[in-house]
């Protein structure tokens, strides 16, 4: 029906379907219609992009069960491209999915993960609150508390050496700062601390949707810290122990380096697509699978950001159609590209490939003032694209590499492998809370509409939403996902119990309270009888 939202749930679970469609119907207060769409070539898959582009769904719901990789691609391509509409990304997974794909799920950058079940009140309630604050009442019992817990925020590792790793994350760091990264390398116990400290932190050439990328030193052991009171000579002994800690360590790092650099590959070739119309999407391979990186944007929007995120060597650009609505890849955007090309990024000086356009190379060249530049009158082709994309990625491969400071040896982490998956760890103190959602507090400025990790007191993500309560510390509303049936009954005793705790605690305390009387009494009853003892009189034996 016109005027209603529009809902996709693109994935062929038709019991999970229906229960959604359901339970939308039951509690959704907006109009809308749920359309189901099942696509299994990898082509087909990519294409939905176009769908999606081309409709503004206010909801989309993508089912991992099946052709996870495809599926999880499509996720990543939607997360960074930029919309020119609202739309809440909800990713899918089921008790059978490995609990990697849980968290590749949430790092592809869509705003929720549900584990597929008989109840999905929670997930329709978190897409309304996300699409309609306020419109939707969860109902259930809301517990105030104030439990001091630890908080992870996903990031994406790029590559590690020798010395540390490299990640991307939206959070903000400090150079020179100490953090707590929960990394794969800790977990393994590679390298033991999880503090590293914070080198460098740049918005350029960037590989994921983040903004910003961070090289981070390990400290390997963490620091010791004599107790008041220590022996100088005791110190002396427990720095010399560390000291060979972090060396043993050292080198357990450079043998995993050495025996994980033949299973290493870095994209060198980056190629950024300009084009409205996205044919990179249209029944194509997908574009991860190329042995360069490929970014497809409808336009440029901020050009100097996006030259500087991403450092294409080869730019793409296909002019608009004349016929076009409100053409944003015009002559003058293309001249605008090109200057801050040449004043600001000559030292890439990418190789820019125009189509549409009518004008020939050597025309385009001396009008732009820039030599790397070659003209295809006709509408952009995929095929074209790519074996000029593959010849000039050959060409890089067979140039020497740039060799990184101190000779580091670096190797590339696959973004489907679960080490390239980490945590910083920061504190936050949860003060209401119930099965669906809480409030909490943090001193750490948080990304709205980003994902903590919690452990406690069940394993779950939060959605992180500001509230109105804004004071000296900043108040969050947490929308709580990624949750089996186990952790949710788990998580509705837990709230349960927090009722009781206070009463609990009264009790106990009374009960206490009534112990120790009882032995005071029995104290002084016993004392009170051994005096009488004392004081009495023998008894003497009578005459025979």
């Amino acid at each position: 029906m016109a005027g209603n939202l529009l809902f996709y749930y693109f994935g062929d679970d038709e019991a999970y379907f229906k229960t959604l469609q359901g339970e939308m119907r039951q509690h959704c207060r907006l109009a809308f219609d749920l359309k189901k769409v099942y696509e299994t070539d990898e082509k087909k898959i990519q294409s939905l992009f176009l769908t999606i582009y081309k409709t503004k769904p206010s909801c989309i719901f993508i089912d991992f069960s099946k052709n996870t990789q495809d599926y999880l691609h499509l996720a990543r391509i939607i997360a960074r491209t930029t919309m020119d509409h609202t739309m809440v990304t909800v990713g899918l997974v089921d008790y059978l999915s490995p609990p990697e794909v849980l968290m590749e799920s949430v790092a592809t950058g869509v705003n929720l993960t549900h584990i597929k079940s008989a109840e999905s009140f929670d997930v329709v309630y978190d897409v309304m609150t996300l699409l309609s604050p306020g419109q939707m009442s969860h109902g259930f019992a809301t517990a105030g508390l104030k439990e001091e817990l630890q908080a992870g925020i996903p990031v994406k590792v790029g590559y590690i050496h020798n010395e540390g790793l490299h990640f991307e994350t939206d959070y903000k760091l400090s150079k020179g700062s100490k953090i707590v990264l929960n990394h794969h390398w800790s977990a393994k116990k590679t390298v033991p601390s999880k503090t590293v400290t914070i080198n460098n932190i740049t918005s350029m050439n960037l590989f994921y949707q983040f903004k910003y990328a961070v090289d981070a030193e390990f400290m390997f052991i963490d620091e010791f810290l004599p107790p008041e009171g220590m022996e100088p000579a005791t110190i002396e002994e427990k720095k010399a122990e560390r000291d060979d800690l972090i060396h043993y360590h050292r080198k357990q790092l450079s043998r995993w380096i050495e025996d994980n650099l033949s299973r290493s590959f870095e994209k060198r070739a980056k190629v950024l697509v300009v084009d409205s119309e996205f044919k990179f999407y249209q029944d194509q391979a997908r574009t991860d699978k190329h042995p360069y990186t490929i970014r497809c944007v409808p336009f440029m929007q901020d050009v100097g950001l996006e030259l500087d995120k991403f450092q294409p060597q080869v730019i793409a650009f296909a002019i608009d159609k004349k016929e076009k609505d409100n053409p944003k890849n015009t002559q003058e955007a293309l001249d605008h590209l090109v200057n801050a090309i040449k004043n600001k990024f000559s030292d890439i000086s990418p190789y820019i490939i125009i189509f549409n356009t009518e004008l020939s190379s050597k025309q385009c060249q001396d009008n732009l003032q820039y030599a790397n530049i070659m003209a295809i009158k006709g509408e952009m082709s995929v095929d074209l694209l790519v074996r000029m994309a593959d010849v000039f990625e050959k060409k890089l491969a067979n140039m020497p590499i740039a060799v990184p400071k101190n000779n580091e040896k670096r190797v590339y982490i696959k973004k489907t492998n679960s080490a390239s998956i980490s945590e910083i760890m920061i504190p936050v103190t949860v003060v209401k809370l119930s099965e669906t959602d809480m409030i909490f507090q943090t001193d750490i400025p948080l990304v709205v509409g980003s994902n903590l990790h919690l452990t406690q007191p069940v394993d779950m993500f939060v959605n992180v939403q500001l509230t109105k309560n804004q004071g000296k510390v900043p108040e969050y509303h947490g929308l709580i996902h990624c949750l089996g049936e186990d952790d949710k009954k788990e998580l509705r005793r837990y709230v349960n119990t927090i009722f009781f705790r206070d009463h609990d605690a009264q009790v106990n305390a009374e009960a206490e309270e009534f112990k120790k009387l009882n032995e005071a009494k029995l104290q002084e009853k016993l004392e009170n009888t051994a005096a009488t003892e004392e004081t009495k009189e023998p008894e003497t034996e009578g005459e025979t």
